[in-house]
C-alpha cells in the first residue's frame, strides 16, 4: 500500500515538474512574440510611413492649407481696399509687412496676414515673400509636407545680403534620383565651402541671381559632374571646383568675368570647357591636373595665363588670340606640340621653342626637343622654360642672358650646361650654374653628398635634382637664405644643417627635409630637438618636422607662421594657449582633421586653412565670430568651424 502511495506521488511530481517546464517555455515564446509584435507596432507607429507620422503629416498639410487660404483672403481684401494692390509685392515675416499700396503710418507682421499662424507649429518658420508662402526648414518631413501642397520651402541657411553659407541642409531640396539641385534665385552668392565634400550631388544649376561663387564653394566634392552657370554669373573665386574628381561639364555664359586660381585643378575627368569672351585673365592653376583635357579654346579677349595653368593637362595644341600679352613660361603641359601665335602681337613659335616677339625672353621649349640654338638677342629665361625637356642634353646660355627664373632647368635629364664666354652675369664651375660673383647657385648637376662651395648665400628653385640622387647637403657659413623665391628649395633630406648666418626662413623652401639642426650661434632662429624651428626667442614657429604625429608645440609660441604645419602627419593638433596669431596656408596638405585654438587667438589670416581636404573641426574657444574671416579658406566652409566659448 505505501508503495503504491510513493508511485502515486512520484508520478504527481513528474507531471508538476512536466507542467512546469511547459509552462516557462510559454512563456518564453509569448515574450518573444509579443516584442516581435512591440517592434512592428512601435515601426507602424512611427515609422517613415508609421501611423504617427502620417498623423502628423496630415497635420502639418491642413496647416499649411489653412495659412495659404489666409494668406489669400489678405490678398483679396487689400484688392477691395486699393485696385492697385498687386500682390506679388506682399512681403511679410515675424517683424515686417510691406505691399506696394500699404499706407506709411501702417505697421504689422505675418500674423496680421495669417492670424491663426501665432503659436502654432510652423510660428517662426514661414514668411511670405513676393505674395506667396515660403517655409523655412530643414525637417525633412515638413519639408515633404510643404512641396505637396504647392508651398515654396527653403531648407538653406542664406545671410541678409543674399549669401548661402555652408549647411547641412544644403541639398535637403535636392532630386535625389537624379542628384540634381536647381537653387533658388533669392541667392545672391554661393559662400565658401557650401558644397564642399558633400557626397551624392551630381548635377546643379545655378541662377544667373548668383553673382560670385566663393572660394572652396564645391571643392572636393567626388560626386558632382555637371555644372549649369545661367547668365548672370560673373566671378568663380579661388578652389572653387579644387579637386572634383568626377566633373565632367561646366557650362560658363559669357557674364563670367574672373576665374580665380586653382579654380578647377585636379578636375581629372573635366574634358570639356568652352571659356567666356568676356574672361581676361586665367590665374595661377586654373586647369592644373585636367588630365582628360585635350583640347582649349581661348577667349577671343584674354590678356593673361598665369603660372602653371594647364601643366598635366592632354592639349597638344594652343591657338594664342591676339589679345595675349601676358603668359609665364611655365603654362605648358608635357604634351603640348605646337603653339599657334600666328594672330598674335606678342609672341612668337619658332622651331619648338616659344619666345617674346622681340625675341627677348626664352619663355618655353617643348618637350620632345632634342638640340636647340637659343637666340642670341635672348636676355631671359623664364620660369619652367626647359623644365619638360626629356630629350635635351646640353644646354649653352648666350651671351646676353643676365636673368634666369626659378625652375628654368629640367631636373634630370641633360648632363652639361654651358655659358657663352662674354656672359657677364652667370659661370659654369664643375658644370654647376652660378651667378657670376659666386653669390647664387642655380643649379647642380651633382649626386651623392654634396658640399656647396663656400661663398654662396642663396640657392634659387630647381637647383637640386629631387629623384633621390642627392643623399645630403653642406651649406657654408656664407648660405644666408633671403631670397623669397626659394620655396622647396631642398630635394628629400633626413637631415639639414642651417649655419650660423641663415637670415630669413620660410618653410616650403625646407618642407622636404625631415630633420633641421639650426646652429646655436645663429641670432635669428633656433631648433628644437630637431622637430621644430622658432625664432630665436621662441615666440615664432616656422617649421614643424612632418613627420611627427604627436605635434606639441612650445608654450612660447604667439605666432605660427605661413606653413608651419603643411604636409603634417598628425591628425590632431592643440595649439598652445600662448598662440595669438596664425599665419596663411598654415595646414597645407596636412593630414590635420582636428584643430583647437584657445581663447586667446587675436588674429586668423586669410587662406589660413586652405588646401587641405582633411580639416572637417576647428574648434576656438571663443564666442561666435569674435575673431574675423571665417572661415579662413577651409574647404568645408563655416560647417568645419566650432564655436566653442566654455
Amino acid at each position: 500500500m505505501q508503495k503504491k502511495q510513493m508511485k502515486k506521488d512520484t508520478n504527481r511530481s513528474d507531471l508538476l515538474y512536466k507542467r512546469k517546464g511547459i509552462t516557462l517555455i510559454a512563456l518564453v515564446i509569448t515574450i518573444i512574440v509579443l516584442l516581435i509584435l512591440a517592434g512592428v507596432t512601435i515601426s507602424a507607429l512611427s515609422g517613415d510611413n508609421g501611423i504617427l507620422t502620417n498623423a502628423s503629416k496630415a497635420k502639418y498639410a491642413t496647416e499649411l492649407s489653412q495659412y495659404n487660404e489666409e494668406l489669400q483672403l489678405f490678398k483679396s481684401n487689400k484688392v477691395l481696399e486699393n485696385m492697385n494692390f498687386e500682390g506679388g509685392s506682399l512681403i511679410s515675416a515675424e517683424n515686417s509687412l510691406d505691399y506696394n499700396t500699404k499706407p506709411v503710418e501702417e505697421t504689422g507682421n505675418i500674423y496680421n496676414v495669417i492670424p491663426s499662424l501665432e503659436g502654432s507649429h510652423f510660428d517662426g518658420k514661414l514668411e511670405v515673400i513676393k505674395g506667396e508662402l515660403l517655409l523655412n526648414s530643414q525637417d525633412k518631413t515638413e519639408i515633404e509636407v510643404a512641396q505637396s501642397v504647392g508651398v515654396a520651402v527653403n531648407p538653406y541657411e542664406i545671410t541678409d545680403e543674399g549669401e548661402l553659407i555652408s549647411s547641412n541642409g544644403n541639398l535637403l531640396l535636392m532630386d535625389e534620383e537624379t542628384g540634381t539641385l536647381r537653387l533658388p534665385e533669392s541667392v545672391t552668392s554661393i559662400g565658401e565651402g557650401a558644397f564642399a565634400n558633400l557626397d551624392g550631388l551630381k548635377k546643379i544649376i545655378i541662377p544667373g541671381t548668383v553673382k560670385t561663387i566663393k572660394t572652396s564653394a564645391f571643392s572636393y566634392n567626388q560626386s558632382l559632374e555637371e555644372v549649369i552657370l545661367e547668365n548672370g554669373v560673373e566671378t568663380i573665386e579661388i578652389n572653387a571646383f579644387l579637386g572634383c574628381g568626377n566633373l565632367q561639364k561646366i557650362e560658363m555664359p559669357e557674364s563670367v568675368k574672373s576665374i580665380g586660381a586653382n579654380c578647377f585643378k585636379d578636375c581629372i575627368k573635366l574634358d570639356n570647357v568652352v571659356l567666356p569672351s568676356n574672361l581676361t585673365t586665367l590665374q595661377v592653376q586654373t586647369f592644373n591636373g585636367c588630365k582628360s583635357l585635350k583640347s582649349l579654346k581661348l577667349s577671343d579677349n584674354l590678356e593673361k595665363i598665369g603660372s602653371q595653368c594647364f601643366t598635366n593637362c592632354a592639349i597638344k595644341e594652343l591657338k594664342f588670340p591676339k589679345t595675349l600679352k601676358k603668359i609665364d613660361g611655365s603654362i605648358f603641359p608635357s604634351a603640348i606640340e605646337f603653339i599657334d601665335t600666328s594672330e598674335n602681337d606678342y609672341y612668337e613659335f619658332i622651331n619648338g621653342v616659344l619666345y617674346t616677339k622681340d625675341k627677348v625672353t626664352l619663355l618655353f621649349v617643348i618637350s620632345t626637343l632634342k638640340t636647340i640654338n637659343i637666340e642670341d638677342s635672348v636676355e631671359n629665361i623664364s620660369q619652367n622654360a626647359f623644365h619638360l625637356c626629356t630629350e635635351l642634353k646640353t644646354i649653352e646660355l648666350p651671351a646676353k642672358v643676365k636673368n634666369i627664373d626659378i625652375l628654368a632647368f629640367p631636373q634630370n635629364t641633360y648632363t652639361e650646361i654651358k655659358v657663352n664666354p662674354e656672359n657677364e652675369y652667370f659661370v659654369v664651375i664643375d658644370n654647376n650654374l652660378y651667378s657670376k660673383d659666386g653669390k647664387v647657385l642655380y643649379k647642380s648637376l651633382d649626386a651623392g653628398n654634396i658640399v656647396i662651395k663656400d661663398g654662396v648665400e642663396n640657392i634659387v628653385l630647381g637647383a637640386f635634382y629631387t629623384d633621390g640622387r642627392i643623399t645630403g647637403i653642406t651649406l657654408p657659413e656664407s648660405f644666408i637664405g633671403d631670397q623669397y623665391i626659394e620655396y622647396n628649395v631642398f630635394p628629400t633630406l633626413n637631415y639639414l644643417y642651417l649655419p650660423k648666418n641663415v637670415k630669413s626662413f620660410y618653410k616650403y623652401m625646407y618642407k622636404q627635409v625631415k630633420n633641421i639642426e639650426v646652429s646655436s650661434d645663429n641670432p635669428y632662429f633656433k631648433s628644437i630637438n630637431n622637430e621644430y624651428v622658432l625664432s630665436k626667442d621662441g615666440t615664432e614657429l616656422y617649421w614643424v618636422k612632418s613627420d611627427l604625429q604627436d605635434v606639441k608645440i612650445p608654450e612660447t609660441v604667439k605666432v605660427i607662421k605661413g606653413y608651419a604645419l603643411q604636409e603634417s602627419k598628425a591628425t590632431y593638433v592643440k595649439l598652445p594657449d600662448s598662440v595669438t596669431e596664425i599665419g596663411t596656408y598654415v595646414t597645407y596638405m596636412s593630414n590635420i582633421q582636428k584643430l583647437e585654438i584657445s581663447s586667446n587667438i587675436e588674429k586668423i589670416v586669410s587662406y589660413a586653412f586652405t588646401g587641405t581636404q582633411n580639416l572637417k573641426e576647428v574648434i576656438i574657444h571663443k564666442e561666435k565670430n569674435s575673431v574675423s574671416g571665417s572661415p579662413w579658406g577651409n574647404p568645408y566652409g563655416d560647417r568645419a568651424i566650432f564655436w566653442d566659448n566654455t
